[in-house]
């Protein structure tokens, strides 16, 4: 009898620290986004070096297409390229960039000049992770 009143004591102890720590939200807290934004240039590097982790950052279908004069389609998981070199590590003579970032998009354009070829990306953070929301990529 001492040994069942025990655990019934022990049982309402148990159920009475679950509803507590259940009411604070401190399990809850380990699933919501991060309070703190995610660092462009640390997720821009992992992006352009880690084809996965890329992939797990574009919610496909995206806005924007490829285009060149004889094919256009828009971006799938079956048809994306992988981009492996960050904007500002571009270095070729004939290739123009430009990019602007605020503290909620990244945006980047590269061209060539009276060409037809060029490429704009815009990334945007979405519950404080940064995402590719938009491709386009013309070579006509």
């Amino acid at each position: 009898m001492k040994n069942t009143i025990l655990n019934l004591h022990s049982l309402l102890l148990f159920v009475i620290i679950s509803m507590l720590v259940s009411s604070c939200g401190i399990f809850d807290r380990a699933v919501e986004a991060p309070d703190v934004p995610e660092n462009f240039e640390d997720f821009y590097l992992r992006f352009h070096h880690d084809p996965d982790f890329q992939m797990t950052r574009i919610d496909f279908p995206i806005e924007g297409k490829y285009m060149d004069g004889q094919t256009e389609y828009e971006w799938n998981e079956q048809n994306w390229e992988v981009l492996r070199v960050p904007v500002w590590d571009i270095d070729q003579p004939g290739i123009k960039i430009d990019y602007d970032q605020t503290d909620t998009s990244f945006f980047q354009k590269i061209w060539v000049e009276n060409s037809g070829f060029w490429s704009e990306y815009r990334f945007e953070l979405i519950q404080n992770k940064w995402y590719l929301v938009y491709a386009l990529e013309q070579n006509l």
